[in-house]
């Protein structure tokens, strides 16, 4: 598609709007910013011809990935071995990609404007949830990103889920156009403009301090768990380094043995951190043995929750899984799950012998599937386990949701991306799923954020992000948490609908995009 040549005028607004978006982001934390950011990018897009809208909208989306998302040139410096002017276009071919989040709805809004008389934030807000709901993804975008350590904002995810939250967002924003447009010398606005503004702009915060006030209540009247947190701090350079090994496992051991003095019930360690990947195998039913150097309580005795390499030895599966094994107080493994949603290219090659692949990329690994949501039961208490970034997927979390859990538990490791704008952005992506269903959310996570989200989506006991390869090495970080089980068997609007929001946003943008074409004002 060959776009018309570019405004310099529309591509500046373009460009400020990006601006806003990258700085919403949590690493920046300017909240504010998400009341704002979209009214320039409706601004370079207002009186374009579809063609010329998607130009535009697509450079928003271009410049805000690009920059927001530059930690994918540092992970491939790291992980693959790229130099940084090779890595940088790979970053550019994966915004223009995810870009066309902003291009696509660039042109369906004008698309649908020319078709139907509706406000534009009626029309900007179905479309922005339509394409975001439904374009593939590697990393998962939701505008609502912008407001995630907002908890008064974000209330709204209940209900619909987190395109429910990045809905509002672009609907306050269309609704201030609107007026500001007005005031330019633009179509002149209605009574009925003013009240979408005001319903936005006030409704939203309300309904937010009204949740927040209904379920912090829930959480005082909740039982309590109190999870040792542990945080091991290590390197993807130094578990590549077998002496260094024991000495990461001994330092997480140590940690956990301080959190359990301070009454911790149960510890939860990150994703493979436990860092023997043939020592625990699939057919192990028990802890290794007390005089055994990869024996895992060591100078503790509480459960524990930890990440490992598991390998089958009958040979009936040649890969191995990325697991999450429960150890109970008696030394038994009491639960293991497999993790489901593998990093593409990353834990596994798509479309291309695995073995062709690794011999390419020796960084990577290729894993093996596991069978889908899982549950891991700690006395009464049924956990939901998320490996990696398996806790930003809500229709996955939505899965493991409806297995009836009182909590939900996520070990990860960000080490591969050292002290970047990732791993608070990947919290930031997680944090909806505690509000989507009410559910507080435990992450343990190797080189942070480690943290404990409670059901509001509040975040707790934030440990700071590390890099050892750069800091060299680290001592291990933690908390003792005290985390609510929340009634396993209540629902959520969103845990009973899904996806029915989006998809009513979707009927909507066909409906809009079906009407005859509006003759000309």
């Amino acid at each position: 598609m060959r776009l018309p040549r570019p405004e310099p005028r529309r591509v500046a607004l373009a460009a400020l709007s990006a601006v806003g978006m990258v700085l919403s982001c949590p690493n920046f934390d300017q909240f504010w910013l998400g009341f704002l950011m979209w009214i320039p990018y409706f601004a370079a897009i207002e009186g374009c011809k579809p063609r010329a809208a998607f130009g535009y909208g697509w450079l928003v989306g271009i410049i805000t990935v690009f920059w927001g998302f530059f930690w994918m040139s540092e992970l491939l410096t790291k992980f693959a071995g790229f130099s940084l002017p090779a890595a940088m276009p790979v970053t550019l071919l994966f915004a223009m990609w995810h870009g066309l989040l902003w291009g696509l709805s660039a042109w369906l809004i004008t698309h649908a404007r020319a078709r139907v008389g509706w406000p534009i934030w009626i029309v900007a807000p179905l479309v922005w949830v339509s394409v975001e709901a439904t374009l593939p993804n590697i990393f998962p975008i939701y505008m609502a990103h912008a407001w995630c350590w907002q908890p008064w904002l974000i209330q709204a995810a209940e209900l619909g889920g987190v395109t429910t939250v990045s809905g509002i967002m672009v609907a306050t924003n269309a609704a201030l156009y609107a007026i500001i447009r007005a005031r330019a010398g633009g179509p002149s606005v209605t009574r009925v403009d003013w009240i979408a503004a005001a319903a936005l702009l006030v409704g939203n915060p309300a309904y937010g301090a009204l949740r927040l006030a209904q379920v912090n209540a829930q959480i005082d009247e909740a039982p309590k768990v109190k999870f040792a947190v542990v945080q091991g701090n290590m390197s993807i350079k130094q578990m590549a380094h077998p002496q260094w090994r024991l000495s990461v496992l001994r330092g997480q051991q140590r940690k956990t043995a301080e959190l359990q003095a301070q009454g911790a019930e149960i510890a939860l360690w990150g994703e493979t951190a436990y860092p023997n990947p043939r020592a625990f195998t699939r057919e192990r039913t028990e802890d290794l043995p007390d005089d055994h150097p990869w024996h895992v309580r060591r100078e503790f005795d509480i459960p524990i929750i930890f990440g490992a390499v598991t390998r089958d030895l009958t040979g009936a599966e040649p890969y191995p899984f990325n697991t999450a094994i429960l150890i109970d107080g008696e030394g038994k493994v009491a639960g293991k799950y497999d993790k489901v949603y593998r990093l593409m290219f990353g834990e596994y090659a798509p479309l291309v012998d695995p073995e062709w692949y690794l011999s390419m990329v020796p960084s990577a690994s290729h894993i093996a599937k596991g069978e889908g949501p899982g549950v891991l039961q700690y006395k009464h208490w049924r956990l939901g386990p998320f490996v990696c970034y398996e806790d930003i997927l809500p229709r996955f979390v939505r899965e493991a949701a409806n297995k009836d859990v009182n909590a939900f538990v996520n070990l990860t490791n960000d080490a591969w991306f050292g002290n970047t704008a990732e791993p608070g952005q990947h919290l930031g992506l997680a944090v909806f799923r505690a509000v989507e269903h009410r559910k507080p959310l435990v992450r343990a996570v190797n080189t942070g954020v480690s943290v404990y989200v409670d059901p509001t989506g509040a975040t707790h006991h934030r440990t700071r992000v590390t890099d050892p390869d750069v800091e060299g090495p680290q001592p291990p970080d933690g908390f003792v948490a005290e985390v609510p089980m929340m009634d396993a068997e209540s629902w959520t609007p969103y845990g009973l609908t899904g996806e029915l929001f989006n998809g009513l946003c979707i009927v909507g943008v066909g409906f809009m995009l079906t009407r005859r074409r509006r003759a000309a004002a």
